[in-house]
């Protein structure tokens, strides 16, 4: 059988149980669907009629009448329905556990194993110890571009290919040293924040199809850092740096959402919630200076809690907590020649601070959210080769585990176990640096045993670097 592939959602996104999805692989094998087609997220027949736009008129009297008579008793419970399944779609926002990758091209083309020989200002993200290696003062400029690519199979046959953008994600860092050994610095990142985009109509059903639970369309959390950090040497062998988190982010949310119940025609409104806050952690590193060529690292940032605070436009508050986890890195390093650096690094991610999540969204506080996630163990090995009096090339490999499990995974948190390859080359020249990076992500394929979000899930994805970095 050929198989339907909708780009866009095309009617399943997140309901693959759904009667509008039991209807649409029905039809494809019967022929009623083939005169319609998914187009740039808008859902059309092949003639450019959109899809669900005369949906109030494609019922009898008959069943007009029998929706009116029912209408003011099922509203409310109707709503209230809505607002629950609403609360199971907020943990869905932050997708791929909502870490953003390495913060520069030197970091990407590594595949984040960055912790040992980052002695420029973007040490704060790495490794805030190495700071204290400085001598000069430096700015560091980096953006990194992404994007994914998502499908998802809910039963054979059908392929939703999401159509997800290219995104930028900036961050700056200064550092000044203020004495022998003491150094001082500003880091201004973006270390979290997931995203997606259905567009408001693509994922509505035919007119003739119950809509029985909120489509969510649209979802973002994003998130700054800023980040003061001070570093100094202890001694010969030894560098500390210590620094505050402090987050600013804003989480919002857009779904089509029937107010009226079924039987068709129906009344769907556009639905958002927003919420932002204030979060504060801190960081530490160390750094050992083994030998003149060795060094090891520790590093630890801590888990911060967000209480997400705004409205629900169908009425009422919108509250949510979002916990950004405790992580745990180490890392070793050898400087093989003059030339030649290669180092290692582990890091523990604990993850398992988001088991259980609470939301309220309009007048009712929700039942909690059961996500039961793991705690991780990232393994990255990097190395870089100057090969030339002003080029440095560079590369790495690392291994990420998902935290999300078989049972809890949804279209909208599509994550997996991966395989992260980074290359990376760099230009220096009287202070000045440029860096680019690219780095390719191999996803072990997935299947949900999660019984409301039943199929298999393939992602692929594309990250590039670009760097700019001055010491003076």
């Amino acid at each position: 059988m050929e198989k339907d592939v909708v780009e866009g959602g095309g009617g399943c996104q997140g309901w693959p149980l759904a009667p509008q999805c039991l209807i649409w692989i029905w039809c494809r094998n019967h022929g009623c669907r083939n005169d319609t087609k998914v187009i740039s997220g808008k859902t059309r027949m092949t003639d450019g009629t959109p899809f669900a736009k005369n949906r109030r008129s494609t019922t009898t009297n008959d069943n007009r009448k029998r929706c009116n008579m029912n209408k003011q008793r099922n509203r409310f419970g109707l709503r209230i329905s809505s607002i629950l399944m609403l609360g199971a779609l907020v943990d869905g926002v932050y997708a791929d556990a909502y870490r953003n990758p390495a913060p520069t091209a030197e970091g990407i083309a590594k595949a984040g194993a960055n912790m040992i020989f980052s002695d420029d200002a973007s040490a704060i993200s790495y490794n805030p110890a190495n700071l204290a290696f400085q001598t000069n003062a430096s700015v560091v400029v980096a953006a990194a571009f992404a994007r994914a690519e998502y499908t998802y199979s809910p039963a054979p046959g059908v392929d939703i290919v999401s159509d997800d953008p290219w995104v930028m994600l900036p961050n700056l860092y200064v550092s000044m040293p203020i004495s022998d050994g003491l150094v001082a610095g500003l880091g201004i990142t973006t270390p979290y924040g997931q995203g997606i985009d259905w567009g408001s109509t693509a994922l509505i059903p035919p007119p003739f199809v119950p809509v029985t639970a909120p489509i969510l369309y649209k979802a973002e959390i994003a998130l700054i850092n800023i980040n003061p950090t001070i570093a100094m040497k202890i001694g010969d062998s030894f560098s500390v740096g210590i620094g505050a988190d402090i987050y600013y982010s804003e989480l919002t949310f857009n779904a089509q959402i029937p107010v009226t119940p079924p039987p068709p025609p129906q009344t769907l409104v556009d639905a958002n919630a927003k919420g932002t806050d204030w979060g504060i952690g801190g960081n530490i590193g160390l750094t050992w200076q083994m030998t003149e060529n060795q060094r090891a690292a520790f590093s630890y940032r801590s888990q911060i809690n967000m209480d997400y605070e705004g409205d629900f436009s169908l009425g009422g508050d919108f509250a949510t907590t979002v916990k950004y986890p405790n992580t745990l890195g180490v890392g070793y390093g050898i400087q093989i020649t003059d030339t030649v650096q290669v180092e290692a690094l582990l890091e523990w991610s604990e993850w398992s601070v988001n088991d259980v999540q609470t939301v309220t969204a309009g007048p009712l506080p929700l039942p909690p959210q059961e996500n039961n996630w793991d705690n991780t163990i990232t393994a990255a090995i990097g190395g870089s080769w100057q090969f030339a009096d002003s080029w440095t090339i560079r590369s790495g490999y690392s291994f990420i585990e998902s935290p999300i499990p078989d049972a809890t995974i949804t279209p909208l948190l599509p994550d997996t176990d991966r395989h992260i390859i980074g290359l990376g080359l760099g230009y220096t020249v009287a202070g000045h640096t440029i860096d680019l990076s690219y780095s390719h992500t191999i996803y072990a394929d997935r299947t949900s045993t999660n019984p409301a979000y039943p199929g298999t899930y393939d992602i692929d994805s594309n990250l590039v670097g670009v760097t700019y970095s001055f010491s003076f």
